[in-house]
């Protein structure tokens, strides 16, 4: 009967807890719902028509300013005794001393002492005010080189004056004057002067700031060297014949020797005459002898000229005065020299082999104010 009752009481208490079971899941569902239809009724109602958005308003929000620490100030960098350059009061660039200052002003104007081609150059100067004074420590001086760079590029930052000599020559043609020459063969010419132009120097200076052309002076004209004219004859002497070979005393015989006394340069053979010979005009004397024979002055006067001539060989001028010049030439073993004074039969050398293994021949000449004569018009 116990187990009975007690079986009795756990069926009442089994039905108490479904109950209570079933009233919390009913209260839940019922709680769901109503969470449910709340939602559904705060749902806006959808319209088919024309959707309209409105511009939705933004709200300001003030934000507190944050100050910020400032980074500590540098100190700024300082340049002691430096100098600033002012050109005509106005500061232009700042050097680390005065020394610097100097020396890069000095090496800039003799930079520029310089002239144009074909100019002279005269002085150079600085053309303004330059003043240093004490220059702001805050500023950076400039180097050397940078500040000659700075003022090459821009020369008006401190203009230079430069004054130059500006030259320029000219020369006229000169005149020609001709004549006839009656002791020259026929068609052959002789200048006896050669002649020059008139030359002329014109002088101006020219001055020159910053590069730039500025002013020119007014012109100076000199005569360097008068005009000489050209002196020219041509000559007139011809014969009948002139195939054959010439007589003694052939050709004009010209002025006066006055006291000048001539003689044989050498002893020997006469082999040709002055004149034509076959047709060719021999201006001399020409003498034969044996290699090494003694050659003499044939008359006083001084050597002026001393040396090799081309075919002539060795040669030897002597100038006798008044216009008389010997003229001997295939000469060896010379004796005399330039400017040397000689006596009529003093030793001038000897005679020279003759190049092509022929005999030697000596060619004496007797040439008077610049024209060939025949000497024998003249030998005592």
């Amino acid at each position: 009967m116990i187990a009975a009752s007690k079986g009795n009481k756990r069926a009442i208490l089994d039905k108490k807890l479904l109950n209570r079971i079933f009233l919390l899941s009913a209260a839940g569902v019922l709680l769901v719902l109503g969470a449910i239809g709340a939602l559904r009724a705060a749902r806006p109602v959808v319209d088919s028509g024309p959707v309209v958005v409105e511009q939705a308003v933004t709200d300001l929000v003030d934000v507190e300013t944050v100050e910020v620490t400032p980074a500590p100030t540098l100190e700024p960098i300082t340049y002691e005794n430096t100098v600033t350059l002012l050109v005509d009061r106005v500061p232009v660039m700042t050097f680390a001393s005065e020394l610097a200052a100097k020396q890069t002003l000095w090496e800039y104007l003799t930079s520029n002492a310089i002239s144009p081609e074909g100019e002279t150059f005269l002085s150079a100067k600085f053309d303004c005010e330059l003043i240093l004074t004490q220059g702001d420590p805050t500023v950076k001086p400039l180097e050397a080189g940078e500040a000659l760079n700075q003022l090459a590029q821009n020369p008006a930052i401190v203009p230079i004056r430069v004054t130059t000599l500006r030259t320029e020559k000219s020369e006229s043609s000169p005149e020609i004057t001709q004549d006839v020459e009656t002791a020259l063969p026929k068609g052959a010419r002789i200048i006896n002067q050669l002649g020059t132009g008139t030359v002329t120097q014109t002088s101006l200076q020219v001055v020159y700031r910053a590069g730039v052309l500025l002013e020119t002076g007014a012109s100076d004209t000199k005569t360097l060297r008068l005009a000489r004219a050209t002196m020219v004859r041509t000559g007139t002497y011809t014969k009948a014949d002139t195939s054959g070979t010439p007589d003694r005393l052939e050709g004009v015989e010209g002025k006066s020797k006055g006291d000048l006394k001539f003689g044989y340069p050498m002893r020997g053979q006469i082999v040709h005459y002055f004149g034509y010979v076959n047709g060719k005009m021999n201006y001399g004397l020409e003498i034969s002898n044996s290699a090494g024979t003694n050659i003499v002055a044939p008359g006083e006067g001084i050597v002026v000229y001393c040396g090799e001539r081309g075919a002539y060989g060795f040669v030897v001028d002597i100038d006798h005065g008044n216009g008389f010049v010997s003229r001997l030439t295939h000469l060896s073993d010379v004796q005399v020299e330039m400017n040397q004074r000689v006596f009529i039969g003093d030793a001038v050398g000897k005679l020279a082999e003759d190049a092509d293994g022929g005999k030697p021949v000596l060619h004496y000449e007797l040439i008077i104010d610049g024209i060939p004569y025949n000497p024998l018009f003249y030998i005592d």
